[in-house]
């Protein structure tokens, strides 16, 4: 796979996010070593301000920088540190950002173009950010739950509508935020579906307009060899 300097760039930015989540989920979850905390506080210190130069350097190169800080309001909590607890799921939000960068970079017109039209990207954002911020929610509110997987697990299949029933919410606040978890996963679930139907009939549309013009075409290069042979014919009689 050969890739030019931005490529690059995103591609090592990515795989560093990815590697921070992971350690930050050890690190908040499960008890570790305080020198393995500390390395990973400076690991996630350096990170940010890798991400934060990145992000002026595009703000100072942006054409119109208000709509750069508009397009990028959710990603900018995504480059805090991680000793800002209730920041972490936002970085969740600036690896999918780097993912659409690198795969923008790499199909430009013709991703850029559908992005824009479905904002798929940003309704993954939101659910993912959706779906941690429930999660973390939901472990810290009902004293039922004693790990972050189990709560994952619980919104994830309430958001789904699938009800197991193998974990139950012992609080009424952990019973509001599985309420909210339902029906957060019917508007995002609908949104999705939304979006891919019009992928699909767009497709359609599409192929049925391409279609349409080479029959076009096709009649076009009948008409234009009939005027031919009447012309010839013409010719003859005179």
């Amino acid at each position: 796979m050969n890739l030019d300097r931005k490529q690059a760039f995103y591609f090592i930015i990515g795989i560093l996010i990815v590697i921070d989540l992971v350690a930050a989920f050890f690190v908040t979850f499960y008890s570790t070593d305080i020198t393995l905390k500390t390395a990973f506080y400076y690991f996630d210190l350096i990170l940010c301000i890798l991400l934060w130069f990145e992000f002026f350097y595009c703000l100072y190169n942006s054409d119109d920088k208000k709509r750069y800080l508009l397009n990028n309001i959710l990603s900018i909590w995504g480059m805090f540190p991680f000793y800002f607890v209730l920041l972490r799921p936002f970085r969740l939000v600036k690896l999918v950002q780097y993912i659409k960068l690198f795969a923008i970079h790499h199909d430009s017109e013709n991703l850029e173009n559908f992005l824009k039209r479905t904002y798929l990207d940003k309704i993954i954002s939101l659910t993912i950010l959706f779906v941690c911020v429930i999660s973390v929610l939901f472990k810290y509110f009902d004293s039922n739950i004693n790990d972050f997987s189990t709560a994952l697990w619980y919104i994830v299949v309430s958001m789904t509508g699938t009800g197991y029933g193998d974990v139950v919410p012992s609080s009424f606040t952990g019973r509001v935020i599985g309420m909210v978890a339902m029906v957060g996963g019917i508007l995002i679930f609908a949104t999705i579906t939304a979006v891919i139907s019009s992928i699909y009939v767009s497709r359609i549309s599409r192929d049925s307009h391409s279609d349409l013009e080479s029959k076009i075409d096709d009649l076009t290069l009948e008409v234009n060899e009939l005027n031919k042979k009447i012309d010839e014919l013409k010719k003859e009689k005179e």
